[in-house]
Parts: structure tokens; sequence; C-alpha cells
């Protein structure tokens, strides 16, 4: 019922805020007759003077009244331009195209200082193009210092959220974790012409996920061209362990046929340590030690044929194979409360991973007229396979370090498949008084796990075998309307829904769980031009966050004889409502957050004093509050200095809504950082970098987490050679970015840290040869929310 009166009521909201006026619109061009996006337009006449601009697909709308007007176009990259029009009724502009200013004017426009970031209805633009501070080195490191982005736990997070979702040219990328963290790798950053930062995605966009959207926008390439990037990078680390990656992007057009091949092989070795100490009343202090040896191999092959003007059909492969051993040395010291040690447990692990991840996509993108009427098809299937094999033996020792025997010998053979399949479309369908979009979704996903644990001890018996099947099928279809209202108001509005169906079945507790939902998902876009320099923007989504497939299986997993970890089948989905409000005053962005976390689930700990036992575990038990404000301010002190710095203020509040024996904690987050890009010679050949972080220890939900910190050096060369450029690095130079977890859960504290390899000494290579300009529109899968649960 509640669901019904909002759509009654956004209903009735439409035609409110919509009037009837004469609508002009068209499209403008280059001479490539390829979309120019983000180009002002004036309209003039007695007493009148309207600007808007052009879309993604260099379409322009406007509502003027009957009478005769001159249309101007002023841009630092292309020639002006006048026109005169007549307006009398609703009409259609014959496409407009615009000529590429002079090379002498291009060199001129290149010694100044644009704007870096612009701020857009339902998105954060950042420029990168002829932009010393980011364009340099890989996409991941770009993404790292884009404003409002962090590297949390080894992935591209936005401030205050989880790690981000991926889109190139606004396709979707169906990667996540090390998969995803490996693909940007393999990007050049001067492939890219802007960042797109989508904090609160509309209802266009799956409602999945409370982490934003990153959409990567790649320069174009010249038509009948090719090109192609090789670059190898060394990372090395504790002066002995080296990670090499060899990385190739190739790209080609002739005529109606465009190919994209990616590839990229990662080899060597890793180090991660691990330190976990847990407050029984006999205290245990654990300790790991990994040594992780990679062997990944990803490709990507994209391949579209332009069969007439109108049709463009295509084909994608996204996929790799992961094969690493991981040596593992386990140390425990339990002791009493006296601080006494009580014996000592000596373990090693030696586990075998296996991933195989393929994805497949076909897609149609249909122009339906020349108003800019579109129709995009895609059909995507997934498999997903991760076999591991893990044998851990722990021994036992006495206080004076004597065997005792053998604490714990255990084998653990896991195999998981997942196959999803999934239908989408999206049509574009511009009108005389609101642009639409709309379209639908359908998704199919069954997944298969078995974990057979085997004591080696005692003749390779069989002691635990779990099998958990999983389905999930969602349908879903939305409504997104835009219009411009005047040059200083434009909205949108939006809504989706999705009907879910999931059954979870563990065949050997003969254990079924059902689950069927239907939500619906508004959004609502509004922004108001106050002047040439101030700008507000207001937004609100509603966002869905799914159990990954990971987090329902019920198998349990060990880590030693003590600590296991298992999912939970019972766990439901979470929503999310968040609030922003920006505004923009020349370089100076900033932003006021709200959000609402219902039905949360997170990380539980089931300690057990007397078995001194702990199992890791997810359960839905509270109820979370954000408030923040970020501030981000772009600076040039000098033509050789380039600076952008942003601060981050949250509040967080967490709310029990189970009768859990634990202690959920609130508080203040401070986090700033100052990113710098120095130009060393005149010839701008040779720049360094300087960037650094901090963050204040703070409290999440059942987390408190230490301060930490970061500074990074880096000094880039454009050698003599064109197209060939190298570069060397330190990352986290002391050591200082990793934060130490603390919990408490049926009076029983414990404390966490990992150093994940974060202080490494990188020295990169990479030659460019072909066209000068790189890649052309990519396209997404159209299944990336399955992808990215399946991790």
């Amino acid at each position: 019922m509640r669901n019904f009166k909002l759509l009654y009521v956004l209903t009735l909201m439409i035609p409110v805020i919509f009037y009837a006026q004469y609508k002009v619109e068209g499209r403008v061009l280059n001479k490539e007759k390829e979309p120019v996006k983000n180009v002002e337009l004036l309209f003039t006449a007695k007493n009148i003077n309207l600007k808007t601009s052009t879309g993604d697909n260099g379409n322009f709308t406007a509502e003027l009244a009957k009478g005769s007007y001159v249309l101007i176009i002023k841009s630092p990259e292309y020639k002006y331009l006048e026109k005169k029009i007549e307006v009398n009724d609703d009409t259609r502009i014959e496409d407009i195209e615009l000529s590429t200013i002079s090379k002498l004017i291009e060199e001129v426009k290149l010694t100044a200082t644009p704007k870096m970031v612009f701020q857009k209805l339902d998105k954060t633009v950042v420029n990168l193009e002829n932009n010393g501070l980011m364009n340099k080195g890989n996409v991941f490191e770009t993404l790292k210092i884009v404003p409002g982005l962090v590297l949390k736990n080894d992935q591209i997070s936005m401030l205050g959220r989880d790690a981000v979702k991926v889109m190139v040219d606004g396709r979707m990328i169906n990667l996540s974790g090390e998969d995803l963290k490996n693909f940007l790798k393999s990007i050049p950053s001067e492939s890219i012409k802007e960042v797109e930062v989508i904090s609160n995605p509309s209802a266009r966009y799956e409602a999945e996920g409370n982490s934003g959207i990153v959409n990567l926008v790649l320069k174009k390439a010249k038509k009948n061209s090719w090109n192609n990037n090789t670059s190898l990078t060394d990372d090395a680390s504790k002066a002995k362990y080296l990670l090499q990656s060899v990385n190739n992007n190739f790209t080609y057009q002739k005529d109606k046929l465009s190919l994209l091949l990616n590839t990229g092989y990662s080899f060597g070795d890793t180090f991660v340590k691990q330190m976990a100490d847990i407050f029984f009343s006999d205290p245990y202090y654990l300790t790991t030690e990994q040594k992780i040896n990679r062997n990944q191999f990803s490709g990507r092959v994209l391949l579209d044929y332009e069969v007439t003007p109108k049709t463009k059909i295509g084909l994608q492969y996204l996929g790799g194979i992961n094969n690493d051993f991981v040596t593992d040395n386990i140390n425990t010291d339990v002791r009493n409360a006296s601080n006494e040690r009580l014996y000592y447990l000596r373990g090693r692990g030696d586990m075998h991973s296996k991933i195989n991840n393929h994805s497949f996509n076909l897609h149609l993108d249909q122009k339906l007229d020349t108003l800019g009427r579109k129709l995009n098809i895609d059909i995507d299937y997934l498999r997903y396979n991760r076999d591991v094999n893990n044998i851990i033996l722990s021994n036992q020792y006495d206080p004076e370090n004597y065997y005792q025997g053998v604490n714990f010998y255990n084998k653990s053979v896991a195999d998981q498949g997942i196959n999803n399949y999934s239908v989408k479309f999206d049509i574009d369908h511009p009108g005389k008084l609101i642009n639409f979009n709309y379209g639908g979704k359908l998704t199919f996903t069954n997944t298969d796990y078995l974990l057979n644990n085997y004591d080696l001890s005692s003749n390779n018996a069989l002691t635990q075998s779990d099998q958990f099947e999983f389905t999930e099928a969602i349908q879903a279809v939305y409504i997104n309307g835009m219009r411009k209202f005047s040059d200083r108001w434009e909205g949108q509005v939006g809504l989706r829904s999705e009907y879910t169906q999931t059954k979870g079945y563990s065949v050997t507790s003969n254990q079924t769980d059902y689950n069927k939902y239907l939500k619906l998902f508004p959004s609502l876009f509004v922004k108001y031009k106050v002047n040439d320099n101030n700008n507000l923007i207001f937004n609100y989504a509603r966002r869905i966050q799914r159990p990954s497939y990971g987090q329902l299986n019920p198998a349990r997993y060990f880590i030693n004889s003590q600590i296991s970890s298992m999912g939970n089948p019972y766990l439901k989905p979470s929503f999310v409502d968040n609030i922003e409000l920006t505004h923009t005053y020349k370089r100076l962005t900033s932003k006021l957050s709200f959000n609402i976390n219902s039905n949360a689930y997170g990380t539980l700990f089931n300690m057990n004093d007397d078995t001194k036992e702990q199992i890791v575990t997810f359960d839905n038990y509270f109820k979370s509050y954000g408030y923040s404000l970020m501030e981000t301010y772009e600076f040039n002190p000098f033509s050789w200095w380039k600076t952008y710095t942003t601060v981050f203020l949250n509040y967080s509040r967490s709310v029990k809504e189970k009768d859990l024996n634990l202690e959920l904690r609130n508080g203040f987050e401070f986090f700033g950082s100052l990113n710098n890009s120095f130009t060393i010679n005149k010839s701008k050949t040779l720049t360094a970098d300087v960037n650094y972080w901090y963050g204040s220890a703070f409290n999440q939900n059942l987390f408190h987490f230490s301060k930490a910190n970061s500074l990074d050096l880096a000094v880039s060369y454009k050698t003599p050679y064109r197209g060939l450029n190298m570069s060397i690095a330190a990352y986290d130079i002391f050591n200082s970015s990793p934060r130490r977890m603390t919990s408490a859960i049926n009076n029983v504290e414990q404390k966490y840290i990992s150093y994940d390899n974060n202080r490494f000494f990188r020295f990169s290579i990479s030659y460019t040869f072909g066209s000068d300009q790189v890649s052309k529109e990519q396209r997404q899968f159209g299944n990336e929310e399955e992808r990215e649960r399946s991790r």
C-alpha cells in the first residue's frame, strides 16, 4: 500500500512540473559526425537570453516563445558559430556541425588552467585532458586521487561508501575485487577524457548497491585508424617480493568495423600480514603471514559493426583465469588473565585457488528516428567457477616450546559455480514536454556450492560436507523523465520497480528458504543556477543492498581449530535512502549528504568464551544513519603547480534492531587529502607528484577504526622517443595506511589489523604507437550487478 501511494504521488507531480511551450531541439556534431557534448548554446532575441547545453549524444532542447532568434555557440575547442532560426511551432533544427579551432589557438588553450571539475544535474564530471595532476600512469592510480574517491581495502571507494561500480562510456564493467583492480590497471590514464562520479544513481540504473558508480569517458579514435599501448609494471615490497604486470591495449577502426582487444598478465609474489587479538578469559593472539604467488590472466574483446547508419550490433567477451598459491604461517599464542603463556599453536596453511570467470554479451544499438529516439538491447551470459583446495596443519607446544601433539589437521575442498542469464533493454524517447528514457531487465541466476572438510589426522575421514544451491530471479522496469525548464532550472524524476524471488537450499540439512518481494525505487534531481558562479543541486534516490551469494552460503570454512566462517541463508537485503545537497562556487564544491540504511546487515562474530571458539558470519541486526559534509577545492598556485584538496567530515550513528550482546559505536570521522603535481622542466616532459591523505580514528556500526595516513611520491618522464614513457613511485612510504579494527561481542573484545602490501616501490614503462588518439566507444555487460555479487 505504501508503494502504491508513493507511485500515486509521483504520478500527480508530473503534470504540475511541466507546462506547454514551443519545443526547439537539435543535435551538435563535429566534422567527423561525432556528437559534441557539454557545449553551451545561447538563444538570443529582444529581451531574451536563454542558455542550454548539449547532452551526452550531442542533443539539446529549449523552450521558446514564437519569434525570431539568433543561436550562438562559443567554445574554446570549436570555431564561433551564429545561426538564425524561426520558431512558429515545435521545431527540429537540422544537425549543426562545428569546426575545430586552429592548432595555434589550441596551443594557447593548453597553457591556460581550465576548470577540472564540473557539477552536472546527476553527476560530477572530472576533466582529465591536459590535466597534469591525474593524466599519468594507469586508471587505477588515477581514480585514487579523483575528488570524492579513496582507496579502501585495496579497492576504489567513495568517501563514506563501499567499493564503486565502474562503467566505460556508459557501459558497465562486470568485475569486482581483484579482477576489477587488474582491469583498471590495464588502461593507461592517457586514454581517459573524463571521469564521471555518480554518487546517487537515478532510476535508470540497477537499484543494487549503495556504492555509487564511476563512468570512464574515453577519448575517441580517429576513423580508419589503429592504436596499440603496451606497458610493463614492477611492484617491489620488503626487498624480496616482486609482482610484475604486462598489459596490452589494441584498438582498430576501419569503415563500419571497430575492434578492441585488451590483455593483461600478472605474475609474482606479494606478502600480507594479519594480526588478531581475541580477549577470551584466556586471550588468543593470532598472527598470520601469507606469501601469495599470483598468476592472473585477463582479456577483453569487443567487436562492433555498423550494419546501417541507424543500426549497430556488437559482441563482447570479458574474462580471466586466476591461479594463485598461498603459503600461510599461522601462529597463535594462548595466555591466561595474568598474561602467562598456557600453550602455543604453530601452523602452516597451503592453499591453491583457481578462478575461471567468463562473460559474453550481445548488443544492439538501434536508432528509431531522426529525433533522438533510440533502442538498446543487451543479452548476457556469465559463468563463474572457483575451486579451492586448502590444507591446514596446526601443532601445539607447551610454554617451554615442547611439542605436545597435533591440534588441528584439516583439508578443505570447495567448488563454487555461478551461471547468470540476463536480457535488458533501454529506450531513449525525447518528447515535446519531457525527455523520457525507460526500459526493463530480466535476470536469472543459479549458484551451486560444495564444501568438504577432511580430518587428515584420522585417516582422511570426512568430517563435514555442505552443499548449497541458490537461485534468484529479478524482473525490473523503470521510467525516467528529464526537462530543462529555463536557463536556471532543470529537473529529473524517475521510478524503478524490481520484483525479486530467491530460493536457498542446503542439501546437507535439507533446509530451504524462500523469499519474494516487490520494491519501488524513486529518484529525484533538481538543479538551480543562481548565477554564473553559483549552482545548487538537490537529489534523492532509494537503493537496495542484496547479500552476495557467499554471504548466504551456510557452509563452514575453517581458519584453524578455533576460528571459522560461514554465511547466513536467512540474510535479507537492506534498503538505503540517500539525500544530497550540492553547492558549487567557481572551483569550490560543497556537498551535504544524509543516508538511512534500514534492515542493515554486516559482519557478526559469534564468540563463545567457554569453548574459546569464534565463528565469523553475517546478520541483519542494525539500522544506521550517516550525516556528512565534503568540501573540494581546486587550486593552481603557479603554472607549474597544480593541487586539489578534499576535506570530508562524517557522523555515523547505528541502532540495534536485534537483542544481541554487542556494542554499536557512534561518532565523527575526518578525512583530508592533498594531491599535488609539479612540472619540473620547461618542455613538460618531467613531472613529480606528492600526494598525502590523513584519516582520523572513527566509529562505524560494530567497529572502532584507528587513525591512518599515507604519503605517496612519484616521478614521470616522457622520453624523447615518441610514445615511450617511464615512471617510478613509492607508495605509503611510512606503512601507515592500515587501520586497526576493534569490536566487542558477548563481552569478548577483538582487535584486528591487516598489512596488505600497501608499502611498495613501483617502476613502470609504457609504449604507445599507431594513431595519437586512444580507444573507441566501450560497452557494458547487462548483468553487471550479478557479476559484482558473485565475489
